[in-house]
């Protein structure tokens, strides 16, 4: 049976895509959650691409837009497109749904998928336990510690990525044999739906300021509940492992960044510490400053109107055209909160 899933027409080519790593129903994100967020796929993309011996790219090839983090294609293309295996590479990071340009990898890539498939087949998420902050902790402590954790995630998160990369390229192969190859869940995603049990800590928006799961236990009751009459999918051992490493890495950071926050409130640099979210990552070591930065009240001011503003309206694509083409719904919707349990392509 052949598949239904076709590659893209090249004049309706995707432009940004966020297909790959964080697929489906998505609300704005903080801006600091989107440039932590930005960080760890550029940090995981510049990786991937290493192992598989292909051009690592200088400038990092995404897109915020609307508070939601793309991979850009036109950059993407630019890099890649000059061997079949880019070629093959590209369309898996941006169309995950979509079948390969051959039935099965070039040679070369097709050795090093080998090797990963087999090193990335235990998933090994940046969890122990949340870092807590320790009593009388100087602010400058707090985000030097903060940013050692983060960097301490990134090789978990990279190899996810590397993971999700590789189940892209395999299952775009068989679309491309003519199988039947229909979106999945991932294997935590397939566990939680069917025997109501998981590591929550790994499930959640994937924005620092929102809970995780293991912090919200009725979100996961509410989504294994909204969706318990819509069909079942397959699961897929790699796919969907970014998402839930990355959240499983805010889970594990998200105390020692609340507590600096509270630290920056408490010492008059913000009017409430979640002021702090509104602040991009590169800045946010001005919250360990003795002083107030002039800039950050009119920053977080304007950032968190944008941020308000964007919950109410229309969600760009997860695929879109330099259009930037928007869903025909606005304003909140209760499948943001179910996201981590769809299908993935």
């Amino acid at each position: 049976m052949r598949s239904s899933s076709v590659e893209t027409p090249p004049a309706a080519r995707p432009s940004y895509s966020r297909s790959l790593f964080l697929p489906g129903p998505l609300p704005p994100i903080t801006h600091f959650g989107v440039t932590l967020l930005r960080h760890s796929l550029v940090t995981g993309l510049r990786y991937a691409l290493y192992h598989l011996g292909l051009p690592i790219p200088e400038a990092a090839p995404v897109k915020i837009v609307r508070l939601r983090l793309y991979l850009d294609a036109r950059e993407l293309r630019t890099l890649l497109t000059a061997t079949p295996e880019g070629e093959e590479v590209v369309g898996a990071l941006l169309e995950p749904g979509g079948a390969g340009a051959h039935p099965a990898a070039p040679r070369q890539l097709a050795a090093a998928l080998s090797f990963h498939r087999l090193r990335l087949l235990p998933f090994r998420t940046p969890l122990t336990r949340p870092v807590a902050p320790r009593p009388g902790e100087a602010p400058a402590e707090l985000w030097d510690r903060f940013r050692s954790a983060f960097s301490r995630t990134l090789p978990r998160t990279s190899d996810a990525l590397l993971a999700d990369l590789v189940s892209s390229l395999d299952r775009r192969a068989l679309r491309s044999r003519g199988e039947e190859v229909p979106p999945v869940l991932s294997r935590g995603a397939w566990t939680l739906r069917t025997r109501g049990r998981g590591d929550l800590r790994r499930f959640g928006q994937p924005d620092p300021i929102c809970p995780s799961w293991a912090e919200a236990t009725g979100l996961a009751a509410g989504a294994r509940h909204a969706l318990e009459r819509h069909p079942l999918p397959g699961q897929d051992r790699y796919r969907g492992r970014f998402r839930e490493a990355h959240r499983a890495a805010l889970t594990k950071l998200a105390p020692l960044y609340r507590a600096l926050a509270e630290s920056a409130a408490a010492r008059g640099l913000l009017h409430h510490p979640d002021d702090a979210f509104f602040i991009p990552m590169e800045a946010a070591e001005d919250l360990a400053a003795s002083g107030k930065p002039g800039w950050i009240e009119s920053a977080v001011r304007s950032n968190r109107a944008e941020y308000d503003s964007l919950r109410k309206a229309a969600e760009p694509l997860d695929l879109m055209t330099d259009k930037q083409e928007m869903t025909e719904s606005r304003g909140e919707r209760p499948e943001w909160d179910w996201s981590p349990l769809l299908p993935l392509p």
